[in-house]
């Protein structure tokens, strides 16, 4: 489709805004929804204080896109873009000048893996501070749409490949959408964060206070909460999970990976693990996973704030009545 799902867009747009880029390319702009959105918070937030900003003529960030379906363009395209190149992505981003951030919002799955990875490889070259790419997690089985073939998913990626194609950072948005930034050399770490409901905000705050209740303040623990909390606890032995050299590495990959980071985490230490409710569905989703935790450990408390096990202590069979 020349639209996408929009559960990025609030972590999208906080990370365009930690970069401040002066320069924007959009590989695969459809719609252009993405145009207009980073047009807004660039330009035109930009007219709260210098009210000129406003005015087409005096955008001081350059937005350009790439798109292989001319038929999509209208207008409002040509309005909210400087510059659109039509035709071949892996052709063009060759060709085209350096930009402070490169987008491939939904664009990977359309080509096949080799052709995938060396986008990747060439947008990276390109991309003075980042490149900021989201795909799908699982087969949505898409074909042609809109009488374009390009529509058609072409190949599934995992955290895995994204990886080891040089991703910096990684994060699953609800579910079933990976978001990673690819971080040019010198560049500092990127911070997740979404906009918040005030409903949400008030449920983090609560669930913090039973976290410090539950968990002894020495004790060191697994904390599943796609670092919603974890910086503003105020409890030094909270650890992320996945984690590398004590970076959150966003979600699993599969079951195996989750039960082996998680054994390995255990033996370094960790006393509990605690899911918030935002990441409840880890227990859906991960099966196998929740079956490990529920055999070995003792679930020490369980509502609809959060889940936490004891890894410290096994359940109690249940004897003859």
């Amino acid at each position: 489709m020349p639209s996408s799902r929009p559960n990025t867009i609030p972590t999208v747009l906080q990370l365009v805004r930690q970069l401040k880029p002066q320069s924007i390319l959009d590989v695969g702009v459809g719609f252009g929804k993405w145009g207009h959105l980073f047009r807004e918070y660039t330009d035109i937030v930009a007219a709260e204080h210098d009210p000129a900003r406003y005015e087409k003529k005096n955008w001081q960030v350059r937005i350009d896109g790439i798109e292989g379906h001319a038929p999509y363009l209208t207008p409002m395209h040509h309005y909210l873009y400087d510059t659109i190149h039509i035709g071949d992505a892996l052709s063009l981003i060759k060709t085209v000048p350096n930009y402070d951030l490169i987008f491939l919002g939904d664009v990977l799955e359309h080509f096949e893996k080799a052709q995938g990875l060396r986008m990747l490889a060439d947008a990276r070259a390109k991309a003075d501070q980042a490149v900021i790419v989201s795909t799908p997690k699982y087969d949505t089985a898409q074909e042609n749409l809109c009488g374009n073939e390009l529509e058609r998913h072409r190949s599934i990626w995992s955290a895995s490949d994204l990886r080891s194609a040089g991703a910096s950072q990684i994060k699953t948005i609800d579910s079933d959408i990976l978001l990673a930034v690819f971080l040019a050399r010198g560049c500092s770490k990127l911070e997740f964060r979404r906009i918040r409901q005030r409903t949400d905000v008030s449920r983090l705050h609560r669930t913090r206070e039973d976290i410090r209740k539950l968990i002894p303040l020495d004790a060191s623990f697994i904390l599943v909460d796609d670092e919603q909390l974890r910086s503003s606890l105020g409890m030094e032995n909270a650890l992320p999970f996945l984690e590398k050299e004590g970076t959150y590495w966003g979600a699993p990959e599969d079951d195996g990976t989750a039960i082996g980071e998680l054994e390995r985490m255990r033996q370094s230490g960790a006393q509990f693990v605690v899911f918030i409710w935002s990441t409840l569905w880890w227990l859906e989703h991960y099966k196998e996973f929740q079956r490990h935790l529920r055999a070995r450990y003792f679930c020490v408390r369980e509502d609809e704030n959060l889940i936490a096990f004891d890894l410290r202590l096994t359940p109690q069979p249940v004897g003859p009545v």
